[in-house]
């Protein structure tokens, strides 16, 4: 379904189309799920028990743990959902941002109050905005994952997984196969969280050097405008500054460039 008419959608297509990582262009919205059909709740507009669906979309977030985002006591808000709050600002304002580059015609500078079609588009998918799915670092999640999960499990309960695990053919089993899937999702969700969060310190374990001085120029090293290139040759800031036995640590990491991994 087209959101968006031209000639306002084709001046935002040729744009997108003209840079070399449609994902990483400037303006670009390219949500992380996109969902067709997606179950909308109940009706409002009858007593029929009809359920509605539409379009969704949905960014996932996760965060490390920390002060930035634990240590906030002047806020009643849970971590998982101040950030999915933010989330849905900055969505808001990239929307509104699009209106005012490829719909100047509509809304001007967008400061007179006028909704274009970009920001007008967000509002027709289900909850009028983009749907955050935040994960923290012990596996809570935002209100709106909360519902997702939810709204799956049921989903899965009502199909053959579902009843392979009720307790009407399985007698091991507790409870209904709605609760034992919306448990089973939420183990699997905290799991995927610990293996990330191990991934990303291992990741980060060749930052660790014998004095304060190597790690900082480690880190350094790694900066996008003085890391390592592939077959980089005479003196650089890389070669100058990392601890001896790095480079071939890169080397190894990045060992595709070479062609052995």
């Amino acid at each position: 379904m087209k959101l968006v008419s031209d000639p306002w959608m084709s001046n935002y297509v040729d744009h997108i189309a003209s840079q070399t990582s449609a994902r990483n262009s400037p303006h670009a919205i390219v949500p992380d799920i996109l969902a067709h059909e997606y179950p909308a709740g109940r009706q409002t507009i009858n007593d029929s028990g009809a359920s509605s669906s539409g379009e969704a979309f949905f960014e996932v977030k996760t965060y490390q743990p920390g002060n930035t985002r634990y240590d906030h006591n002047h806020s009643d808000l849970k971590p998982a959902d101040r950030r999915a709050r933010d989330i849905t600002s900055e969505y808001s304002r990239k929307f509104k941002k699009l209106d005012r580059k490829y719909a100047a015609d509509v809304v001007g500078e967008g400061d007179n109050g006028i909704v274009g079609p970009f920001e007008a588009a967000q509002g027709r998918f289900i909850g009028g905005q983009v749907i955050p799915l935040v994960v923290g670092a012990f596996g809570e999640v935002n209100k709106d994952f909360e519902k997702v999960l939810k709204t799956l499990a049921k989903l899965a309960a009502a199909g053959e997984d579902g009843m392979s695990i009720s307790p009407l053919r399985n007698l091991d089993r507790k409870g209904g196969a709605y609760v034992i899937m919306l448990q089973q999702f939420r183990r699997a969700l905290g799991v995927t969280v610990v293996r990330g969060m191990a991934k990303h310190k291992l990741s980060c374990l060749h930052y660790v050097q014998g004095t304060a001085e190597e790690a900082k120029y480690t880190a350094e090293a790694n900066h996008s405008n003085k890391r390592w290139k592939a077959g980089q040759r005479g003196s650089s800031w890389y070669s100058s500054h990392t601890p001896p036995g790095y480079a071939t640590y890169e080397q190894f990491r990045k060992g595709n460039h070479f062609g052995t991994l």
